[in-house]
């Protein structure tokens, strides 16, 4: 099956009117739903879908988005965990993708059991998981998609978990999870 195309308006606009202007436009390149603009000063805005950063809404949309966040991180050549983005089977089905529940554990298991699945769109740890048999594997990942359509497989690393807040280029705070 053929994916199916959003039909985004924004980052065909976006580029064009970038290279008259001097920006340089970056689209997530699968799906092509998401971007960031930088402009000759250096400063970035994003987007995602038709939302764009004039306003902090299509940097936030991006921010809640682990997907694309990460995309943007690696892109920025920050670390980031390995890990990638799979879709519950009615959202496979709405968009034509295979990366569904069971391309899920395949992957799960070519990085290495345990993983961590989490919810794209979640925050706080909420129904994140570390997953150890295949049971708990499907387990995990059928109570996130009651309540999210993408879910991400990540290899599970050892270390401190640290949440840092900025604003406006502040830290403005800092701690230890």
């Amino acid at each position: 099956m053929k994916r199916k195309s959003e039909g985004l308006m924004l980052g065909q606009l976006l580029t064009r009117v970038g290279r008259k202007i001097g920006a340089t436009v970056l689209i997530e390149p699968h799906w092509r739903i998401a971007g960031q603009i930088i402009f000759k000063s250096g400063r970035k805005r994003y987007f995602r879908y038709n939302t764009l950063d004039l306003n902090p809404v299509g940097a936030s949309d991006i921010a809640k988005d682990k997907g694309y966040a990460t995309y943007f991180i690696k892109k920025l050549r920050y670390p980031t965990v390995q890990g990638d983005t799979f879709f519950s089977h009615e959202w496979c089905d709405a968009i034509g993708s295979k990366k569904n529940i069971d391309a899920a554990y395949g992957y799960a298991r070519r990085l290495g059991l345990p993983v961590i699945v989490k919810p794209n769109s979640g925050s706080q740890g909420a129904d994140v998981r570390l997953v150890h048999t295949k049971s708990e594997f499907y387990r995990a990942m059928r109570a996130i998609f009651r309540s999210d359509r993408v879910a991400l497989v990540q290899r599970k690393v050892s270390g401190r978990d640290y949440r840092v807040v900025v604003l406006d280029s502040k830290i403005i705070s800092a701690y230890e999870r």
